[in-house]
């Protein structure tokens, strides 16, 4: 298992490969860590298009939830 936080300056659904993993947000607006699989995974962000890149391949591994993999996502107008 991989651990990673989606940084994003909203809250926002977050999806990997596809499959809803909650909210990148705890209800305090820390970011969460999600659990995720090892491996190659795609990210995308739920709500408006409004996020830049569209999606991202990622290689999960070598992670621990005190040193997560950093997903981000820019907002663009």
């Amino acid at each position: 298992m991989g651990y990673v936080i989606v940084e994003f300056p909203e809250r926002r659904e977050v999806f990997v490969d596809d499959e809803s993993q909650g909210d990148n947000r705890e209800n305090n607006d820390a970011y969460r860590i999600l659990r995720v699989g090892d491996g190659l995974r795609t990210f995308r962000l739920g709500g408006p298009a409004d996020y830049a890149p569209p999606k991202q391949a990622v290689e999960v591994g070598d992670t621990t939830s005190i040193k997560p993999l950093r997903v981000v996502f820019e907002k663009v107008l």
